[in-house]
């Protein structure tokens, strides 16, 4: 499809949220939108120019900017992504999953800058859904080679990759390109990869049918039993 200059600008620069040099890092297909904003991506435009053009913005300060309240307002509530995720990132460290500890998680840390997580995208281009026409592959693979090269130079403690479908599964294996694949007898919720000192788990996207919370919990034991040496 045809993108305007701003299109392709955010598509080629814009990654996320956060900080890339935060310990726990977050990697999905795309952003979504909210049910009152356009397809045509002009609000999220506006305030990225606003906030400098960035590769990575403070989610809190974002979404607030373009009006989008319910991750971050007064009467905020648990993203259905983001919460299957802080899950994770609660048990790993070690702290309560109950949900007012994520919420406040949610509220006040996921994304910030400064702040200890980086929150990612594959795509730059925000969709309703993965229905919607976006060009997602126009600096796919430039985008793949930025975040690997991220990977090793920030050396975060875990990157979690998210999403299944074929095409999302090759980006993941590209990323983990010469990292060493960790064989676990039974594990089938998530692959596992070294990089140096950081842990790569490749996982189901955090909405889809079949993962409970469970999984998640445990995802977020195993990495730091990971991070401990306990499992080598």
């Amino acid at each position: 499809m045809e993108m305007d200059d701003d299109e392709r600008s955010m598509a080629r620069t814009n990654y996320g949220y956060g900080n890339w040099e935060g310990p726990y890092w977050f990697l999905g297909p795309e952003q979504g939108q909210a049910p009152g904003e356009n397809d045509d991506l002009g609000r999220r435009i506006e305030a990225w120019r606003y906030f400098g053009s960035r590769e990575l913005d403070d989610c809190r300060a974002f979404h607030l900017h373009i009006g989008e309240t319910r991750w971050h307002g007064e009467n905020a509530v648990l993203q259905p992504t983001w919460k299957k995720l802080l899950l994770t990132l609660m048990a790993y460290l070690n702290r309560p999953t109950d949900e007012g500890t994520r919420l406040n998680y949610q509220r006040s840390e996921w994304g910030r800058q400064p702040g200890a997580t980086c929150v990612i995208e594959l795509s730059g281009l925000a969709a309703h859904s993965l229905k919607v026409e976006r060009d997602r592959d126009c600096f796919r693979e430039e985008r793949i080679s930025h975040i690997r090269d991220k990977i090793r130079d920030c050396r975060p403690e875990f990157v979690i990759m998210y999403g299944r479908s074929r095409k999302h599964w090759r980006a993941w294996k590209e990323i983990a390109e010469g990292a060493e694949a960790i064989v676990e007898e039974g594990s089938s919720f998530a692959e596992f990869h070294r990089s140096g000192p950081t842990i790569l788990a490749l996982t189901p996207a955090p909405t889809s049918w079949g993962p409970t919370n469970e999984n998640w919990t445990e995802l977020g034991v195993k990495l730091r039993r990971f991070r401990d040496g306990l499992i080598k």
